[in-house]
């Protein structure tokens, strides 16, 4: 399809959606302008590579550099035949004046059988893929297209992105998204190098969510898939969701009992990012699980400093607390030389002053201290970020040794 034509028409029949015997151009059907434009410049690049001067291989190239063959070049392509039967970039060459001089889409019967041929006798040849699947696209067979893409990309992984891009204007329309699942849940080689193109900010939202809400329905996401999924629904404010998708992913055994925060218990270190704790500590911090004297259960965490100055520990974890009133409870053993307290803050995930602001007990007294503070979620607030802060104000006070010792957190209703 020329770029900018969309496969979905508002207010035809109702739906949002052109049958498939109107569909005249798809967003793919340039693949092989672009297969042609790419060889070119690589062409210029290796030169040197692509055989004799007069050799069937820079006869072919010279004539994928034109944007039509001309009957020169036809001629060209029946004498490399003469010469070399089995050339099915020859055959693809005839295939493609053929195509030119009928509808232009590869879709003329004697267009169709000479690629046919050429795709027989030269499986891998790029233009000869790419020109089916234009002309699979043009007459309305998705499925057929994404499978010559999908033999494309096998071929070509440096065509993969710019091509899976141009998806993004028709990702929307439910026979693009089955036509792409059915490919993909066959798990191509090329199948990881859609995510990117469904985190792309121009990609609908909500078209990528349902695509990988069918793939995930056919097949196992990958954990790159299974990432992007969770990004996306909290890019659409759905972090509750993402949490909860988040949360199915994990052994029955980590999830703990506690519906509002993870691991307050800090039993299972080896559970990270995504809504578990993001460990991110700075030079000078050593952030570990303690199993000496826990204040509950088998460990606590405990965030060593060395002496060097820093801003904060590096410690937080993603909520997606409804609207409501809360309470934020947990133990502190604070063994540091801190002349300014550490501080948990919860803050939704749009700008704004934090919802709370809790500061622990400074070093003067050692051993486990329970503290505690309550906290509203406003609506509209549907993800939060728990970090804890350190309140100093200048280098000298940034210069922390000993440590801090944390457990038994929980979030509870009030």
């Amino acid at each position: 399809m020329s770029a900018g034509r969309p496969l979905s028409t508002p207010g035809v029949g109702g739906s949002g959606r052109r049958p498939a015997g109107m569909i005249t151009r798809w967003v793919l059907a340039s693949t092989l302008a672009i297969v042609l434009a790419v060889a070119a410049v690589a062409l210029l690049q290796v030169d040197a590579d692509i055989g004799a001067p007069i050799g069937p291989d820079r006869l072919v190239a010279a004539i994928d550099g034109q944007a039509a063959p001309q009957a020169s070049d036809l001629a060209r392509a029946r004498n490399i035949l003469r010469s070399s039967p089995d050339d099915g970039r020859a055959f693809r060459v005839l295939a493609r004046s053929a195509a030119l001089d009928g509808d232009g889409n590869g879709n003329g019967s004697q267009a169709r059988a000479l690629y046919a041929i050429a795709a027989r006798r030269a499986p891998r040849d790029q233009p000869t893929r790419a020109a089916l699947a234009d002309g699979a696209f043009a007459a309305g067979d998705l499925q057929a297209g994404f499978d010559q893409l999908d033999a494309l990309f096998r071929v070509a992984p440096n065509l993969r992105d710019p091509l899976l891009r141009r998806l993004i204007p028709d990702l929307d329309d439910a026979r693009v998204q089955e036509a792409l699942v059915a490919r993909m849940a066959t798990n191509p080689p090329w199948r990881a190098a859609l995510v990117p193109v469904l985190l792309d900010a121009s990609t609908s939202t909500p078209a990528a969510l349902d695509l990988l809400a069918r793939l995930a329905r056919r097949i196992p996401l990958l954990p790159a898939e299974a990432d992007a999924r969770i990004a996306l629904l909290q890019r659409a404010g759905r972090d509750g969701d993402a949490r909860q998708l988040w949360l199915e992913a994990l052994p029955t055994s980590q999830r703990g009992d506690d519906a509002r925060l993870f691991d307050g218990g800090f039993e299972h270190p080896d559970v990270t990012g995504a809504y578990g704790w993001r460990l991110d500590p700075p030079p000078g911090v050593a952030i570990t699980s303690d199993d000496t004297n826990p204040a509950q259960g088998a460990h606590a965490l405990s965030i060593d400093f060395s002496g060097r100055a820093v801003q904060g520990p590096g410690l937080s974890q993603r909520l997606a607390l409804a609207p409501g009133d809360y309470r934020l409870s947990l133990a502190v053993d604070n063994a540091t030389d801190a002349q300014r307290p550490f501080a948990w803050r919860l803050s939704c995930q749009a700008p704004g002053e934090p919802l709370l602001s809790l500061s622990l007990p400074d070093g003067s007294r050692r051993g486990w201290q329970q503290v505690a503070a309550d906290f509203s979620v406003p609506a509209g607030c549907t993800g939060q970020t728990l970090h804890l802060d350190f309140l100093a104000r200048s280098i000298a006070e940034r210069q922390l040794t000993g440590s801090l010792r944390l457990d038994a957190m929980r979030i509870a209703n009030r």
